[in-house]
């Protein structure tokens, strides 16, 4: 049986060879099909990367084989041609091919046979009615070009001196690439999953004194599954034979690509700099473990290098490829000002995701490089886990410090990917060299509006006014602005602080923003009211006022003006009301009395406001804060009492201010500055300690002189307290040196209000027949007590009363305030004097009385 099967496969071999050895007819169509004539040459001048065009060969009668594809890969030990042959079965039983073989003829008549690759060792049969393809490998030595290499077809004829039986030759084409041409896409398979590849771009780096070389890769996944880094090799190929290995750039992280995706991924190497760069390929390799090499997989024909260059014009968009995204980088906007022999700058960087899935940038090192050679690095954390969604940008405020020594017309923006420290073979380039326009910061005035745009949208933004107001032995800056969502869309405002400048004066320390009402969405056209405020020294001269608003990540807005502030306001009329219309605090101001207690040295300035409640719940009304000021321009703080209870809805607080200033003060037309009370960005309630004021408003005070009444029965007011003297007698024993005085009153409280710590005396001073005075101060309220009809008692003693048969004392009430009086009224009255009792049996007559002092008081 053995036997007679050899004989078969002799004679089917026999009948194959003398159709395809040379010069019979299989020889005859193939050289046909592959050229020889002038005419093919010449159709053949333009390379070609595939073999699609050379005819197959007959092993058999129902088994034929084509030469589909080749590769060579160059290592140290001998390049390696890979080869593909495709065999088909017509039939409709297996084909054996154990009975075929085929060898390898070099340009240099070298004969190498081929053997199949570890994947395709176990392949003995082609079954029926099947296409399959082998590929084989062979080691060609130096060879580096498949021009003039052959394929050989062999089977086994054993009446031949060596049994084998050439059956035919694929003779490779003289215009054979063995590359894919520019621009040609190659369907490949990777980790078993079917891909169209497509080499893209090279791109020649010069930096720190090194040449990179960067190559794109388009792949598109055809399968279904998702595609992950086979773990094959890159190269990158001269044209005179030098390998690059690659590695995957900075910028393609993430070899991932879902089922029908495109994905174009980057691949960078150093090569010497005097590298020629022409004519360049690149080539994928995947290891055969089981032959313990590289086998090529594809190569592709590389585009002419293009050197790069990372600078990008003023105001240029640098499009960027981020884990095979497309992140758009501008540097927006740039402003500079001197101080403190340096330039201070601040820039504006955007960066937009323009692809369809969400990215995390890198956590770029920026830096500010002179044409000096200096570099300054800036500290952000806005690159720190930065996410965009698909179309989303953001705004990031920069600033450095650069010495004015250097040129500062020619600096560049830095940014530069960091250095992973887990691949220290990774190659990082910087993303762009951003040039930075030289513009000096605006200046903005009083009531002009000017444009601002950052991460939470565009604003129109106004300085409504600037002002330099007392506080204490200081003075306090306050800016206010307004700030209006010039957009289509509602904006939410973060949580904002601030900081003033005043030249080169860092005010930081006592700096602090206000808003008004705590407004914190403005829908389309809506504003909000921001009042920024430090404290300066009252000394201090300076020409410009910087003003920046800053949100938890960084700066919102930076403004500066050279207009000066106000130190005075044009006041409101006397007895015109002061609206406080902050949310939840509402309410009015309005002047009640304004009078002076004068002393022999020094006066004090006594004012009260009603402060009116616009509020329909109990609330906690703001804390305010005052400064007298007179004609000429002197300011003197004022000390506020306020009641440090809720005022109920609609309800009235009484506050009072008062201040000492020296005597010889014109107070004839005095002015009250009032504020609300701040600290830590947010108003403050009485009782808090304030750090500053906003929302000032002044009004003219209407000062009041109080007229002493003749007639004490007509009544005093020291408000909110009215007493009114009905009756008062003096009255003492013959030969005594006491003299008992008492007066009938009537004392009422006008509850109307609520108010702070009542600060007012009410002083007695009894002047006798002979012209001693005595005083007695009183608590309203408590040593006299509201009602009517009540009754108060004092003993006076003197030696000089023991002569006394009668006459008059007078009677004075003096409103004491802060040690300072003024006289309410005086009146005269009589002193009844009696006759000692005669005998022992008399008895006292008791008198009725609300209060009474027993205490003799010494004459003064």
């Amino acid at each position: 049986m053995h036997k007679r099967r050899k004989s078969y496969v002799l004679l089917l071999l026999s009948t194959f060879a003398v159709s395809q050895i040379p010069g019979y007819a299989g020889t005859a169509a193939y050289a046909a099909s592959s050229g020889g004539t002038a005419a093919t040459v010449a159709a053949y001048a333009t390379e070609i990367s595939t073999l699609a065009k050379l005819s197959s060969m007959n092993l058999g009668a129902s088994l034929s084989v084509k030469l589909s594809d080749l590769g060579v890969f160059a290592q140290d030990s001998g390049n390696i041609l890979t080869y593909t042959l495709t065999y088909t079965n017509t039939s409709s039983t297996s084909a054996n091919l154990v009975d075929y073989f085929s060898k390898v003829v070099t340009s240099g008549g070298s004969i190498i046979k081929g053997t199949p690759v570890s994947a395709d060792s176990a392949v003995k049969k082609i079954s029926g009615k099947e296409t399959k393809s082998i590929t084989y490998y062979a080691n060609i030595g130096k060879a580096t070009t498949v021009k003039g290499l052959k394929i050989s077809m062999y089977g086994w004829n054993f009446s031949s001196a060596n049994y084998e039986q050439r059956i035919g030759t694929f003779t490779v084409p003289a215009n054979y690439s063995l590359s894919a041409l520019q621009g040609e896409s190659k369907k490949i398979e990777l980790n078993s999953v079917p891909v169209t590849s497509q080499a893209g771009s090279l791109q020649m780096y010069k930096y720190n004194g090194k040449v990179y070389a960067k190559v794109g890769l388009s792949l598109t996944n055809l399968g279904t599954k998702v595609l992950t880094d086979p773990g094959y090799s890159m190269y990158l190929k001269s044209l005179g034979g030098s390998v690059f290995t690659l590695l995957l750039d900075e910028s393609s992280s993430e070899y991932k690509i879902q089922p029908q995706e495109k994905k174009t991924l980057y691949f960078m190497t150093e090569i010497p700099a005097y590298m020629n760069v022409t004519k360049m390929t690149l080539q994928i390799a995947k290891p055969d473990e089981g032959l313990k090499l590289n086998l090529p997989v594809v190569s592709y024909a590389l585009p002419a290098a293009v050197t790069a260059d990372f600078t990008v014009a003023a105001g240029a968009i640098k499009k960027v490829s981020i884990d095979s995204n497309v992140v758009d980088m501008q540097l927006k906007s740039s402003a500079v000002y001197a101080e403190n022999e340096n330039g201070i700058w601040t820039y504006q960087f955007r960066v937009k995701n323009t692809g369809s899935k969400a990215v995390t940038l890198p956590n770029y090192e920026l830096s500010v490089k002179s044409a000096e050679g200096y570099s300054f690095p800036i500290t952000t954390t806005a690159f720190n886990s930065l996410t965009l969604k698909p179309l989303e940008e953001k705004l990031i405020e920069l600033s450095t410090s650069i010495p004015l020594e250097l040129a500062q017309d020619n600096l560049q923006l830095q940014v530069i990917p960091p250095v992973g420290s887990e691949d220290s073979s990774k190659i990082v380039l910087p993303a762009a060299y951003f040039k930075i326009p030289y513009k000096l910061e605006g200046n903005i005035h009083v009531a002009s509006e000017s444009s601002v745009a950052n991460n939470y949208g565009t604003f129109a933004v106004s300085l409504q006014s600037l002002q330099r107001l007392p506080w204490g032995d200081e003075d306090l800056v306050q800016a206010k602005l307004s700030i209006r969502n010039s957009t289509s869309k509602t904006i939410t405002l973060p949580k904002l602080t601030g900081i003033l400048k005043a030249d080169l004066n860092d005010l930081t320390s006592s700096s602090q923003a206000v808003v008004d009402n705590d407004v914190s969405i403005l829908a389309p056209g809506e504003s909000a009211q921001v009042t920024v405020l430090a404290h300066v020294p009252y000394t201090l001269d300076y020409s410009q006022t910087k003003i920046i608003l800053q949100e938890p990540s960084g700066p919102f807005l930076t403004l500066s003006t050279t207009d000066g502030a106000v130190t005075s306001l044009p006041p409101l009329a006397a007895g015109s009301a002061i609206k406080i219309t902050t949310t939840g605090k509402k309410a009015s101001i309005q002047e009640r009395l304004t009078t002076v207690y004068t002393g022999s040295s020094s006066k004090t300035v006594y004012s009260e406001v009603e402060m009116n409640s616009s509020e329909t719940r109990q609330t906690n009304l703001t804390r305010l804060y005052a400064i007298f000021r007179t004609a000429d321009g002197q300011s003197f703080e004022a000390t506020v009492n306020q009641s440090e209870l809720p005022t109920g809805a609609s309800g009235k607080t009484l506050v009072t201010f008062w201040a000492n200033i020296p005597t010889a003060v014109d107070t004839s037309a005095l002015q009250l500055y009032i504020g609300q009370g701040v600290a830590g960005g947010k108003l403050t309630t009485a009782g808090t300690a304030a750090t500053g004021y906003v929302n000032t408003n002044a009004l003219s005070l209407n000062v009041k002189t109080v007229t002493a009444q003749t007639n004490l029965a007509s009544g005093v007011s020291m408000f909110p307290y009215f007493l009114a003297v009905n009756s008062s007698a003096g009255s003492m024993v013959a030969g005594s040196s006491n003299l008992t005085l008492s007066f009938n009153y009537s004392l009422t409280q006008d509850s109307t209000y609520q108010t702070g710590t009542y600060g007012h005396k009410l002083v007695l001073r009894f002047v006798d027949p002979f012209g001693q005075f005595y005083e007695k101060a009183l608590s309203l309220g408590s040593d006299l007590v509201v009602g009517s009809n009540g009754q108060y008692s004092t003993t006076i003693a003197s030696s000089l009363f023991q002569t006394l048969s009668g006459g008059s004392y007078s009677l004075t009430l003096y409103d004491e305030f802060q040690g300072q009086r003024m006289e309410l009224g005086s009146q005269v009255y009589y002193i009844t004097v009696t006759k000692p009792a005669t005998t022992t049996d008399d008895k006292d007559t008791d008198t009725k009385t609300d209060s009474s002092d027993t205490a003799t008081d010494s004459a003064s």
